[in-house]
């Protein structure tokens, strides 16, 4: 349905008045990672008081700014643009994930109002342009801009609730790109996000960001994580739960949060990003510098207590569009924890949630099990799994439960009961010694193969470590024998320690 010259009657005192029952997306999962290394966000807004220079007044709610464009290139292919620096702390990082999402109100292309004595009328005219899931970007050392077709994650045109702001909201991944980069450090222009220009009541606002998950060597093992989706909030919480990590064992935990929310207002109360305290259930309200506990979302980007000002415009004041990271007080956490709760909440100002982040410090050896290879691909990817080697069928005791009274009568087996109970896999290996090799664990990546050898090491086993070629995969094993009978008693003791998640029993190069 046309839109063309569509009139809002809104009452002033009314402007933040939205029920509860709106629709909403549930946040998934859209990232998880394991990783020596951690992430990073920038952004910038696309709609602002000025086309070009930095918007620093927080006199006034978004609803009395009249938006334009923010259009820093002024290209004529673009109608909008907008540009953020990233600084990657080692430049021998890799990036590992990047997402790129813009976000906007949108109910029309552009909207007036008129002021009354007790209230103001807002109008809006003209449709939207269509195609709100493209937008161009030109990364470092990219001379032309590049299109990205993206994946609406919600889309509030003519949708009951949003009449008056019709918010969207779109992703891409964008790793491919960017790991094709000659160093992805450097400037990032964004353009034609499209909103609407003009005044729409409770204020028109949008932008972009990149979350730009990356892989060093000189990081600390973390945990990474990202979700999106969408929630209106507006006296009412949502809970985002954090798991699948595992902290340190010991020492202070380091952790941060990314998010972004569209239509916070600087000038309105009462809106939290909380975090579960693990001591006694309770909620605490994240703040910063720039960012009070009970106005968290206030129109502004942020990397912990500073103004993100690696942008052009490099506005203050972004108008209802936030991005941030925050670092969380260690004292939230405990050592060996493996979950937590983020909520987003407000009792007055408004605003739409759609992503979220999470870094973590982790258990290093718990990154390395996450890491490893998981049995069923080790066996799929060679040629005979353990039941196919043999005619008969595997005993049924379980070898991580094997008695000292099974172990002490292990002589009175075959070679063929030994090698079934340990569910032995037959491959070739060009240049490696002949026998029964006992592997406990399986990377794709030498540097995690070399960090399990350490730990190993480091409970006095002597690991060693071969490549299979045929996937190039390292193998890390613990104990070597041409004759089964040694290798069978020498399982038997390993499987009962809890950090061998599990052993394998590979018959290398032998008939």
């Amino acid at each position: 349905m046309s839109l063309q010259n569509l009139r809002y009657f809104i009452l002033l005192c009314c402007f933040t008045g939205l029920i509860n029952g709106q629709e909403k997306q549930e946040f998934n999962q859209i990232a998880s990672h394991y990783i020596n290394g951690d992430a990073l966000i920038i952004g910038n807004n696309i709609v602002s008081g000025h086309e070009e220079k930095p918007f620093d007044d927080f006199s006034l709610i978004n609803d009395q700014v009249r938006m334009r464009y923010v259009d820093v290139d002024r290209e004529g292919r673009t109608f909008s643009s907008s540009s953020a620096t990233l600084k990657v702390p080692d430049s021998s990082a890799t990036p590992v994930r990047v997402l790129l999402y813009w976000s906007a109100v949108y109910p029309f292309a552009k909207g007036t109002k008129r002021d009354r004595p007790d209230e103001i009328i807002y109008y809006g005219s003209g449709d939207r342009v269509k195609g709100i899931e493209s937008v161009l970007i030109k990364a470092p050392g990219m001379a032309e801009y590049t299109e990205v077709q993206g994946t609406v994650l919600f889309d509030g045109l003519n949708k009951a609730g949003y009449e008056d702001s019709a918010p969207y909201f779109c992703y891409a991944d964008i790793t491919d790109m960017i790991r094709a980069l000659e160093y992805p450090e450097g400037e990032y222009t964004v353009a034609n996000v499209k909103a609407s220009q003009g005044f729409v009541s409770g204020g028109v606002s949008g932008g972009w960001f990149l979350f730009f998950v990356y892989e060093s060597a000189q990081a600390s093992p973390k945990y990474i994580s990202a979700y999106h989706g969408f929630a209106s909030i507006n006296d009412n919480t949502v809970d985002i739960e954090l798991r699948d990590f595992k902290t340190k064992e010991e020492g202070r935990i380091d952790a941060s949060i990314f998010a972004a929310a569209l239509e916070g207002d600087g000038k309105l109360y009462q809106d939290k990003l909380e975090m579960l305290n693990y001591k006694d259930s309770s909620f605490v309200a994240l703040k910063n510098e720039v960012r009070p506990s009970k106005n968290f979302f206030n129109s502004r980007i942020s990397i912990d207590d500073k103004y993100f000002k690696l942008r052009n415009p490099n506005s203050t004041n972004t108008l209802g569009f936030d991005v941030l990271r925050t670092k969380v007080p260690f004292e939230l956490f405990s050592n060996n924890q493996t979950s937590t709760t983020l909520r987003f909440s407000t009792k007055a100002d408004r605003f739409y949630a759609y992503f979220a982040g999470f870094s973590i410090e982790i258990n290093e050896i718990f990154q390395l099990e996450k890491e490893a290879i998981d049995k069923e691909k080790i066996l799929a990817d060679h040629e005979a799994t353990p039941a196919q080697n043999s005619d008969e069928s595997v005993d049924s005791e379980d070898p991580e439960v094997l008695t000292e009274a099974t172990a002490a009568t292990s002589h009175d087996l075959s070679n063929r009961q030994m090698e079934k109970r340990m569910r032995k896999v037959d491959i070739r290996i060009p240049g490696l010694e002949p026998g029964y090799y006992l592997i406990s664990n399986v990377f794709s990546k030498p540097s995690y193969a070399r960090r399990w050898e350490t730990f190993l090491t480091s409970k006095n086993h002597e690991p060693k470590t071969f490549i299979n070629p045929k996937n190039n995969w390292h193998y890390v094993h613990v104990y070597n024998a041409a004759d089964i009978e040694p290798v069978y008693k020498t399982y038997l003791k390993l499987v009962k320690l809890d950090y061998f998640k599990e052993i394998w029993v590979f018959k290398i190069n032998m008939k």
